[in-house]
């Protein structure tokens, strides 16, 4: 059994310990101490990291009241100087101790209980039995917990027997017969939990939502607390700053310049499109006029797919095979708008590997694209004698 020193001191960084053994395990070199300042992964959150004798701890994890540590390589020395990773430690305490209120705020305003929990790298989750809680909920909770915050009340840990559990306010049935850890911030929240906290609600900093949606008929909530809020914040007003040197605006303008700026986007967007179309016909036309025969050729050095697309539109219905390319975009076109019998799909699939091209289609229209400009230029070619050598 491993003496667990986080629970008598959830800031302590730095310890002595024994190495009671030594353990290769599917790969990976495991260290039993006689006791640890390292947390291990469990009841939702990760497990601390850190060094042993200045061996990195890879992770951490408990196995019938023995807590193994997963390292770089072997440790040598029979006693070791553990160092945790404390910027990881705190910043678990925080979204841990933060996800407590939040719960607590819910259960105390909407009699909502936490089904599920989650401490990502990027944020946590927490998962609450009412279907849909709307933006109002989300708002009136994250305003309860922060008050919670600026109490700076002091949050409490208990080892106690399942019977002297049930003197304690809390939000979560125990289903277990032997003693069980109570973390209570009182008139807050009250639970059974075997994580690290802090120990007072003012080390939290802060608590933000950050959205929420339906899941499995319940309302899974993002949040984050203290440092990555700030984090979080800052970059955000990194882009807003960016973005308001970039259109010449302020913060409480920024969006009705944002949304003039996507109107205009969206006008001229429809401006270009009916050009294009405008010039495709037109090119269609040259293209009709200098034609004698059914297989039009064409390879495009400025045009783009899209608009070949439009060529094309513009030259059906009028008994042609269509040969188009865009050395643009080293994409190809194939169309059989004629009374051939002639396969686009079935020729590219035979063919087009050949030229490290990729694509396929149908009977009347297949399309591809290339590695490279001379590749393309090579399978067109090839589809040009082919359907040149059928007829």
């Amino acid at each position: 059994m491993t003496e667990k020193l986080f629970y008598n001191d959830p800031y302590l960084t730095q310890c002595e310990a024994e190495v009671k053994d030594i353990i290769n395990k599917d790969g990976k070199i495991l260290v039993v101490l006689d006791r640890t300042p390292f947390y291990p992964e469990g009841g939702g959150q990760p497990s601390d990291r850190g060094e042993l004798n200045g061996i990195r701890v890879l992770h951490v994890y408990e196995e019938d009241n023995v807590i193994y540590h997963q390292v770089e390589k072997a440790v040598e020395d029979k006693i070791v100087l553990c160092k945790i990773d404390f910027h990881r430690r705190f910043d678990h305490m925080q979204q841990h101790s933060g996800e407590h209120l939040l719960s607590g705020a819910i259960f105390k305003l909407y009699n909502g209980n936490n089904k599920g929990f989650h401490l990502g790298e990027d944020y946590v989750t927490i998962d609450i039995d009412i279907d849909g809680m709307t933006e109002e909920m989300l708002r009136t909770a994250e305003d309860e917990v922060n008050s919670y915050i600026y109490k700076n009340r002091e949050i409490c840990t208990y080892v106690v027997s399942k019977e002297e559990s049930k003197n304690f306010p809390m939000r979560k049935q125990i289903n277990v017969d032997e003693d069980v850890r109570v973390v209570e911030a009182k008139d807050m929240d009250c639970c059974p939990c075997c994580g690290t906290h802090v120990l007072r609600t003012g080390e939290i900093g802060i608590i933000k939502i950050i959205k929420s949606e339906r899941y499995k008929g319940m309302t899974r909530i993002y949040l984050n607390c203290g440092i990555r809020v700030l984090k979080d914040f800052q970059n955000k007003q990194n882009i807003i700053s960016n973005l308001n040197r970039h259109l010449s605006s302020d913060e409480n303008n920024l969006l009705e310049r944002v949304e003039n700026q996507s109107l205009e986007i969206e006008k001229l967007t429809k401006e270009l499109k009916s050009l294009k179309k405008i010039i495709a016909e037109s090119e269609a036309k040259n293209i009709i006029k200098a034609e004698n025969s059914k297989v039009i050729l064409r390879k495009y050095e400025d045009k783009s797919f899209e608009d070949i697309e439009l060529i094309a539109a513009a030259l059906s219905s009028k008994n042609f095979i269509l040969i188009l390319s865009s050395l643009k975009e080293n994409k190809i076109l194939f169309m059989n708008d004629s009374h051939s019998d002639i396969s686009c799909g079935k020729l590219f699939k035979e063919n087009i590997k050949v030229f490290n091209g990729k694509g396929g289609g149908n009977a009347k229209r297949a399309q591809g694209s290339f590695e490279n400009k001379q590749d393309l230029i090579n399978f067109s070619q090839f589809l040009n004698r082919s359907l040149t050598e059928n007829n």
